[in-house]
């Protein structure tokens, strides 16, 4: 299948360091749509750290994955204004009403609000362990009907369920993790390489580990030739 839409890559940048990102960024950035901040670099970096990395002129995606009451993932998300970030996400758990009032203010602050369905990291196995009913396809397709429902930019998911969210929410984005190039997964668990996930219609590729360990210039020229 010929891929027609341009790639669009962001770069996971799994770090605590500033150094260690600002140099990543250096070799890399000519080659990526934009880049994602986790966890681990949020809650060890100030606000002014995340500011100075708008001067790569990329699109930065804070992937704070808030779970809360209304009024704090509501305040939560105010508090992105100044921080020049194009994305954000939630985790679909919220439900429809904490959704839908995030999405208001997201808007209000120029920030694109993706949900989290269920992390790559999880197959049908763990969800039953944590007393889910659903299968991990089902589960995602109710917490999918709910991110159209609050009309959400666009939703995180494994590439494995693309096909399934475009059929009933084309409207939302489909941002993949879970993009691994060869046998080794680390701790993912829905998978799929880059050229097969934009086969599947992925909007775009989120990709970690493949691209920074190791030499991160090399490893993603070999992404992008893998996708001609």
């Amino acid at each position: 299948m010929m891929i027609k839409k341009k790639c669009k890559i962001f770069v996971a940048c799994d770090f605590s360091s500033q150094k260690e990102i600002v140099n990543l960024l250096s070799n890399i950035h000519e080659k990526i749509s934009g880049f994602k901040i986790g966890l681990q670099y949020i809650t060890q970096r100030s606000p002014e750290d995340i500011k100075e990395l708008s001067k790569f002129n990329k699109e930065i995606f804070y992937d704070g994955k808030f779970l809360d009451i209304k009024n704090t993932i509501v305040e939560s998300i105010k508090s992105l204004k100044n921080l020049k970030v194009s994305y954000a996400t939630v985790h679909l758990l919220n439900g429809l009403d904490t959704l839908k009032a995030a999405n208001e203010v997201a808007k209000d602050i120029n920030v694109k609000l993706l949900g989290v369905s269920v992390l790559t990291s999880f197959d049908d196995k763990d969800l039953g362990e944590l007393g889910f009913v659903d299968q991990v396809e089902d589960q995602v397709l109710r917490l999918v009907k709910i991110a159209d429902k609050a009309k959400l930019y666009g939703v995180i998911c494994s590439p494995l369920e693309i096909k399934m969210i475009k059929k009933i929410a084309p409207n939302l984005k489909c941002f993949t993790p879970g993009i691994r190039q060869n046998e080794n997964k680390n701790d993912q668990k829905r998978t799929m390489n880059a050229k097969q996930a934009l086969e599947e219609g992925s909007d775009c590729l989120i990709i970690g580990r493949p691209i920074t360990v190791g030499d991160p210039k090399k490893n993603i020229q070999e992404i992008l030739s893998s996708l001609n």
